[in-house]
């Protein structure tokens, strides 16, 4: 009898202790989402509500930062996550029987982007195709190198191959992009089903890359065909370092699959020196696997990798008489704590191109998918205690570090503009999405749901994202006629006259018009040279001053005028030295 009251009581004692535990995993949930919640509202205050671009500073940041602190406390106030392997099962088994995946998560790459093929030539473009169509072999395409300053042979080989098979047509270009992206999702999927552990978590992965508006810039943009390459070789790289690891079964097949990465990497640096990052998101996957403390296999794996480095970044020194590369300003907020990461987080959760959305809808719509986003992203926060925190770092470690290299460039913009330089961190973002899906505490209802609606919340916005680009490639047509035509006018009047234009329209609502190129375009529409310059905002003589200089009585001065699609002639005559034209700026 005593002995079935002590062990009553120690029962009472256990389910007292349980019931309190669970008390206070309650409080410390709803602890979180209050926090969460007040983060995100400032977030989406700042972002959709009072953006102001040069007034903004570091709000965004700290507020993000706030958000990642928010995420971790509550990872600590609940203890160890659970592995999502866990709670696979029947429904895993159903997606595996009821799609054919990798096709579906290439189709559905393809299907919103498909109005963008009759997008033509924009901006860079024109540099780029000219210079290509002008050279007599690849090795003349490569020596001319039409990227002054830079040094990507195979994005140049790749438009050198353009100019001979489909020649002027822009749409043999925009497939090419196309079948770059779908490419890219594929293996996004290929790599979070095996990082992951579940094929409905990679399909998940997959498909959020291959619909998020956040890529419309690259894959719209012809020119951006250097960081779908760069992606597309970085991704397969991971791909043969996965395979070295667990997949090869003899000496032989781990060295072969060791060997692919490594002509993959190479591959990756000569298409744009993002790539160069890459190496950090391998040691990272090796520190998650526990490799390192295997030293002969981590060093037969990062050795190439080193080498390769080593090896491009002197071959960059001894072709371009430096490194190369974009001419950036280093600030104190860059060079400390870089905002990158931070700011591809952000646009990536919140991918609404204010501009477009505002001037077509009005506000209300603003507000109501900023509303959406905000409880999406709660749900999101809310998952990361689930998820085992090797991955986690891992899906972070992959955003912060291929952030390094566009620490110091333009981020996407309250129209998107920029957002090629997101195309490559946020994959990690991506697998975070799938991983959070499968993990423990989102039910397979619950979890098909949210990813239901953010596939087609996120397809939805990226065909919507394209027509800007079909207006700007309609306003970069009014440009490049009116200025042939005014060229060709002036010409009747004076053999040898030189045209020089300011003014131009250089986007229309994130997409690209005539920022660049404009001397090219010109030429390839008259087919000979042209006497067209286009006048210098970014150099010492402005627009305003070169108004004002005196020309030669063979020159003339025209402004664009937008809102009737033509040039002004403005000046004639007179004399003094002009500044050079314009070329691409990638």
């Amino acid at each position: 009898m005593q002995r079935a009251t002590t062990r009553a009581r120690a029962k009472a004692r256990r389910d007292a202790t349980a019931k309190a535990a669970l008390r206070k995993q309650r409080a410390d949930r709803w602890l979180v989402a209050a926090a969460t919640l007040l983060t995100l509202a400032l977030v989406a205050s700042f972002w959709f509500v009072t953006y102001v671009p040069a007034a903004l500073g570091w709000s965004a940041q700290v507020l993000l930062l706030c958000l990642v602190v928010a995420a971790g406390a509550g990872r600590a106030l609940l203890g160890q996550s659970v592995r999502a392997e866990e709670t696979g099962g029947e429904s895993e088994a159903r997606w595996k029987r009821a799609l054919l995946t990798w096709p579906v998560v290439a189709l559905a790459a393809i299907l919103p982007y498909l109005h963008s093929l009759n997008v033509g030539f924009l901006s860079d473009d024109f540099g780029l195709y000219y210079g290509a169509s002008h050279a007599t072999s690849a090795a003349h395409a490569l020596s001319a190198n039409a990227l002054p300053g830079f040094l990507r042979p195979v994005a140049i080989l790749l438009w050198w191959a353009g100019a001979k098979m489909w020649g002027g047509a822009p749409m043999g270009y925009h497939a090419a992009n196309l079948l770059l992206h779908a490419g890219n999702a594929v293996l996004v999927y290929l790599l979070g089903k095996r990082w992951i552990g579940s094929s409905y978590a990679g399909f998940l992965a997959g498909m959020l890359f291959a619909l998020h508006p956040l890529h419309v810039e690259p894959v719209v943009w012809i020119c951006c065909n250097a960081d779908l390459l760069c992606t597309f070789f970085c991704l397969l790289s991971l791909l043969g370092v996965e395979v070295a690891l667990t997949g090869a079964t003899t000496a032989w097949r781990r060295a072969a699959a060791l060997a692919g990465s490594s002509v993959a990497f190479a591959l990756a640096l000569m298409s744009k020196e993002a790539a160069l990052a890459l190496p950090g998101v391998v040691f990272i996957l090796l520190m998650v696997r526990g490799e390192v403390r295997r030293w002969q296999r981590t060093a037969a794996v990062m050795a190439p990798y080193v080498l390769l480095v080593v090896g491009y970044l002197a071959w960059r020194l001894l072709t371009l008489g430096s490194l190369g590369g974009y001419r950036v300003h280093l600030n104190l907020w860059n060079t400390v704590f870089p905002s990158a990461p931070l700011r591809h987080f952000a646009a990536f959760l919140f991918p609404v191109n204010r501009m477009l959305v505002a001037t077509l809808t009005g506000p209300w719509l603003l507000y109501a998918m900023a509303l959406v986003m905000v409880i999406g992203l709660h749900w999101w926060v809310r998952g990361l205690v689930w998820l085992p925190t090797k991955r986690l770092a891992l899906w972070a470690g992959f955003l912060l570090v291929m952030a390094v290299p566009v620490w110091a460039l333009p981020a996407a913009t309250a129209d998107l503009q920029h957002s090629r330089f997101a195309y490559l961190p946020t994959i990690g973002l991506a697998w975070l999405f799938g991983d959070l899906c499968t993990g423990r505490g989102a039910t397979w209802r619950r979890s098909g749901a949210v990813a239901l609606t953010a596939l087609l919340v996120a397809g939805s916005l990226t065909a919507w994202y394209v027509v800007p680009w079909r207006v700007a490639h309609a306003k970069a047509e009014q440009v490049i006629e009116a200025g042939t035509g005014l060229l060709q006018q002036l010409e009747r009047e004076q053999p040898s006259a030189v045209l020089y234009v300011q003014g131009l329209s250089g986007e229309y609502r994130g997409a690209q018009v005539m920022t660049n190129c404009l001397p090219q375009a010109v030429r390839l529409r008259l087919g000979r040279p042209a006497a067209l310059r286009v006048v210098s905002t970014g150099g010492d003589v402005t627009p305003e001053v070169f108004a004002l200089s005196t020309l030669m009585p063979n020159e003339y001065l025209a402004a664009w005028q937008d809102e009737s699609g033509s040039f002004t002639l403005l000046r004639r005559g007179g004399g003094g030295k002009r500044p050079p034209s314009q070329g691409p700026s990638p």
